[in-house]
């Protein structure tokens, strides 16, 4: 009996030694091993209350308008949460004030000068402040014209990619946004969400910008030929036709675009895969030369649904578009949809299953703009420390080609006149060459939103506009003067 009391003490004692042990090693590891992990990490609460005082940089407008300063953090004008973001002790950083939360905290310093001294002495963070290529005075005249809409508007340079203004409405305070939280969740208006890059609408017929791109850079079309737009046709199960352009029942394919033939764009696409019919005039006629290609074989329209989407992909459809912030994907259609000749004379003149972002069709009108490059779009510009200053991008680059100069070119052309003669005639402004297309894009309930993109001044552009308005209607009579205000304010402060 004593010898099992001895064995029983030693078991107790070796299983006392192994948890010892055990223990041991685990306050090692998190306490060497992790242990500068964990004095860093934001959950640990003694690193949260000293965030709370930490000095932390400003951000700035590019004309150095401070738009957030101080810690506690605080926002000049709540318009430009979607811009900038917030910074909050409860929910964390969002969007510009997450991306560069380090140089904002002075945690990555400017100067190699300054970071030996933290690493070597210890020496505290001083904050770097943030420069955005955005104007204030732009982005203000781009909230004023969204009103009360639900929307956006997205305004660049199309020589640089600069990204002068990325409203996005409703908004929220980013200032009470630790005690507005839950309210802001529960909003069916979701003021929380940026439309400018999150957003995806129906781009109605702004999307016939890229239709007519393919069309033209492969030759198919002749712009001085003329031909009758009278009747619909029926494209199997679907009738497309002249309505928007029957006041001009004999036009140019320019004219046609002007006046947004959704018949003559909506053919076009289908007849994008048949260079073989070109030029394809006489078949976007009332009395065509003879049946179309797929009313005996529906599968031929593939070849034409292919070279849609790859001039959308030029675009930048269907790809990650690079920018500061995350920018969701447009689609030409869904993944899982084959295409059909119903379909694609849909997709073609701006409807189907299109979905789009504000930015991606601010970059395809900024490419028409830019001689058929697309820019690459940034809002972040600077870091700057004292006299020490770090660029964060290049101006200039582009991360596409949509066409030749010589087909941009003609696609300016084609926006001229929508200005000049066409239903993008409230974007005119007095003494300045416009371009523009609109857009009215049925969404299923009955009503439409209404789009908006073009450029000024023509000959020489420096800004490109995409606006929409939720659910407003007509992108002649909504979207149209929005971006022609915005224009306005921007070629006076822009140069």
């Amino acid at each position: 009996m004593l010898d099992d009391l001895r064995a029983n003490t030693r078991r107790v004692a070796r299983t006392l030694l192994a948890g010892f042990a055990l223990v041991a090693l685990a306050l090692g590891y998190w306490q060497i091993v992790r242990g500068a992990d964990l004095a860093q990490d934001p959950a640990n609460p003694r690193v949260a209350t000293a965030r709370q005082d930490e000095p932390r940089g400003r951000i700035l407008d590019r004309n150095g308008v401070v738009l957030a300063d101080g810690s506690p953090r605080h926002y000049a004008d709540p318009s430009l949460v979607h811009t900038i973001g917030f910074h909050s002790d409860r929910f964390g950083d969002t969007d510009l004030e997450a991306a560069y939360d380090a140089e904002l905290r002075g945690e990555r310093a400017l100067s190699p000068v300054d970071r030996l001294l933290q690493q070597v002495v210890h020496t505290a963070p001083r904050p770097n402040d943030l420069v955005l290529t955005v104007d204030k005075r732009i982005h203000d005249a781009a909230i004023q014209a969204l009103g009360t809409s639900a929307g956006s508007i997205v305004v660049l340079d199309p020589r640089t990619g600069a990204v002068l203004a990325m409203a996005s409405t409703p908004y929220f305070d980013p200032n009470t946004v630790d005690e507005q939280m839950q309210n802001l969740v529960t909003d069916p208006k979701e003021p929380l969400f940026n439309r400018a890059v999150q957003a995806l609408y129906v781009p109605g017929s702004t999307f016939k910008t890229v239709t007519a791109t393919a069309a033209v850079d492969k030759g198919l079309v002749d712009l001085n030929e003329t031909f009758m737009c009278t009747t619909a046709v029926k494209v199997g199960m679907y009738s497309v036709d002249c309505r928007n352009s029957q006041h001009i029942p004999r036009l140019t394919y320019k004219q046609a675009y002007a006046w947004s033939s959704n018949r003559v764009f909506g053919l076009t696409g289908m007849l994008l895969g048949f260079p073989n019919l070109a030029p394809i005039n006489p078949w976007l006629d009332d009395k065509p030369p003879g049946p179309y290609p797929w009313s005996e074989d529906p599968k031929s329209i593939e070849a034409s649904a292919g070279v849609l989407e790859d001039y959308a992909r030029r675009f930048g459809f269907e790809r990650s578009i690079p920018f500061d912030l995350p920018v969701s994907v447009s689609q030409v259609k869904n993944s899982d949809t084959q295409w059909s000749p119903e379909l694609l004379v849909q997709t073609s003149f701006g409807q189907g299953e299109l979905d789009v972002t504000p930015m991606q069709m601010a970059l395809v009108v900024a490419a028409v703009a830019n001689g058929g490059h697309v820019p690459t779009p940034y809002v972040a510009a600077q870091l700057r420390s004292g006299s020490d200053v770090r660029q964060l991008h290049e101006p200039g680059q582009s991360f596409s080609t949509a066409s030749s100069a010589d087909v941009a070119n003609t696609l300016v052309s084609f926006m001229v006149e929508g200005v000049d003669n066409g239903y993008a005639a409230k974007a005119a402004i007095p003494g300045v060459k416009v371009g523009g297309k609109t857009g009215t894009a049925e969404v299923g309930d009955g009503t439409s939103h209404s789009w908006f993109i073009g450029f000024a001044p023509a000959d020489a552009p420096r800004i490109a506009v995409a606006v929409i308005l939720e659910h407003q209607g007509s992108g002649s009579d909504f979207a149209t003067p929005a971006a022609q205000s915005v224009m306005r304010t921007a070629l006076a402060v822009y140069h």
